[in-house]
């Protein structure tokens, strides 16, 4: 199976889970169960945009910048839908305040990777590829944290 097509599975994944992100949360705890179905989203996303980097000597750049393209459109609508739940107390400011830094990272980590690409291709790709793990990895702690 070659890299794109392996790709589409984690692309309907990620349009799944984003759809959970969307309704009221009326305790701390749900809120904090929704911050971290978000940070699970926005970590299936980075890992999305990772697969672009990393496979980018197998796939052309139209395509790499697609696959960018949607990662940072997905970051958004994480950062959209989860900023318009208001947190039910003071107790969940922390909360919001740690899964938004870590979307909002995300979301500028793939857009300056979608603009490198763009102009003449990502400057290193074995940092930025390791970057996106280790912000991958922050993403889904969080989230294991707050099941």
């Amino acid at each position: 199976m070659t890299p794109p097509a392996r790709l589409a599975p984690l692309a309907l994944l990620t349009a799944l889970v984003l759809s959970a992100c969307v309704s009221p949360a009326w305790d701390d705890h749900d809120y904090a169960l929704k911050a971290g179905k978000t940070a699970a989203s926005a970590a299936s996303a980075v890992r999305f945009a990772r697969s672009a980097v990393a496979y980018r000597d197998r796939m052309t750049g139209p395509y790499a910048e697609g696959l960018l393209t949607e990662a940072v459109q997905d970051l958004s609508s994480v950062n959209d839908q989860f900023g318009g739940v208001q947190p039910p107390s003071d107790a969940s400011d922390g909360i919001r305040d740690e899964v938004l830094r870590l979307t909002e990272k995300a979301e500028s980590e793939v857009e300056e990777l979608l603009i490198q690409t763009r102009r003449d291709g990502v400057k290193d790709p074995v940092a930025a590829a390791r970057e996106l793990d280790g912000l991958a990895s922050e993403l889904n702690d969080f989230a294991e944290k707050h099941k």
